[in-house]
């Protein structure tokens, strides 16, 4: 029995759309993302915290133009060393916040600064001849006091004696934690978020 001889005719599919690399504001050289990330770090603060912060940073301080597509969430994942999960859970909190937005089947793009985000300080000044003017009221203006100077390592000293720090070993972190729970469990959050109109917590009142 003879075989049909194979079609040869070479077939056009249909070639998946193409994205291309995100460039910087100057339009001259790609994004370096290990750049953008060179303070990641697996220890102290959560990760997903850390991949956020470092892109709202980014977009903020215009290193990411606006539209760039962000990497692949595998991709991410395996530049930082971090499981993928955990790149797509910021990215899900980031389009959440207004920084980035997801598009089918094209990924994540920065979308701009969340709105409602204060750009600049405003200035305290009458706006009616007959109102009092607020800034000449106040006794002292934190912003301009001096800051503590203190080294840079203060923590690594026996004993630093520096106004309003703390000791975070001192801190009750598992007290903290386990009130952190009880106030947020579901049949607390139907306690305390009721409208009480003028009435009082009574157990807030027998603590005072």
């Amino acid at each position: 029995m003879t075989r049909a001889p194979e079609d040869q005719t070479p077939v056009n599919r249909a070639e998946p759309q193409k994205h291309p690399a995100p460039r910087s504001l100057s339009g001259e050289e790609p994004i370096i993302w290990e750049a953008l990330f060179r303070k990641f770090s697996h220890q102290g603060r959560s990760l997903q915290v850390q991949i956020r912060q470092m892109i709202v940073a980014a977009i903020e301080e215009r290193r990411i133009p606006r539209n760039a597509r962000m990497p692949s969430s595998r991709d991410l994942a395996t530049l930082l060393g971090v499981a993928r999960n955990t790149v797509v859970l910021a990215y899900q909190q980031l389009v959440d916040e207004g920084f980035l937005e997801s598009r089918e089947r094209s990924g994540y793009f920065i979308k701009g600064a969340a709105s409602g985000r204060p750009k600049e300080s405003v200035e305290i000044r009458a706006d009616h001849p007959d109102d009092p003017n607020w800034a000449e009221r106040f006794a002292m203006r934190p912003s301009t006091r001096r800051n503590i100077v203190k080294p840079r390592e203060w923590l690594r000293y026996p004993y630093p004696f520096l106004y309003g720090q703390f000791d975070p070993g001192l801190f009750p972190t598992n007290d903290w934690r386990e009130c952190a729970r009880g106030a947020l469990s579901v049949l607390e959050i139907h306690n305390w978020a009721r409208d009480l109109v003028d009435g009082d917590d009574p157990e807030l009142i027998d603590q005072l």
